[in-house]
């Protein structure tokens, strides 16, 4: 039987923590809430984690930067909002199974949307990257909602809005 569990991740941090290697890319995210109960500059960390028969087989993370102010930037007379980064970890012996795509349609409609939906007076976005790209892809986000670079060299007008502007004309 499959179940979802919603958590803030500072409610969560080390269960997530007891998950050892498996839960790397977010290791230090976790380790810094159960030592700081909270993320710097007003970032939430909000979990969707799946389980089948009452073992945890994937979660997903975002991070959420809906509060921070930092990340708003005015560019050429245009607001963009950067709303906050998504990550996707399964459980090695539940990988390839599909868990993950069903994890990300759900984070999308009961996380994602909800909070796109909620500043349509920005060009408001998520980031993507590595192997949560094609998750989101597969879900019902526009393109013009999503960026794929988060650790890069370029601009911000190439890794934002250039890039968004392209999602736009194609949509």
């Amino acid at each position: 039987m499959q179940r979802f569990e919603y958590c803030n991740a500072k409610d969560c941090a080390q269960e997530m923590l007891n998950l050892g290697q498996v839960n790397m890319k977010m290791w230090y995210l976790f380790q810094w809430l159960t030592e700081h109960e909270q993320l710097r500059h007003g970032t939430q960390a909000e979990l969707l984690k799946l389980y089948v028969d009452e073992q945890l087989v994937a979660y997903s993370l975002l991070e959420n930067y809906e509060a921070c102010m930092d990340k708003t930037t005015l560019f050429d007379g245009t607001l963009y909002q950067d709303l906050g980064v998504i990550h996707f970890v399964t459980m090695p012996d539940f990988r390839k199974q599909g868990y993950a795509s069903l994890l990300a349609e759900v984070m999308y409609r009961d996380v994602i949307q909800p909070l796109l939906a909620r500043h349509t007076d920005v060009n408001a976005y998520i980031t993507a990257t590595g192997r949560a790209v094609p998750l989101m892809e597969r879900t019902r986000i526009s393109p013009a909602k999503m960026v794929k670079e988060f650790y890069s060299e370029v601009t911000f007008e190439e890794k934002v809005v250039n890039y968004l502007l392209a999602q736009s004309s194609d949509c």
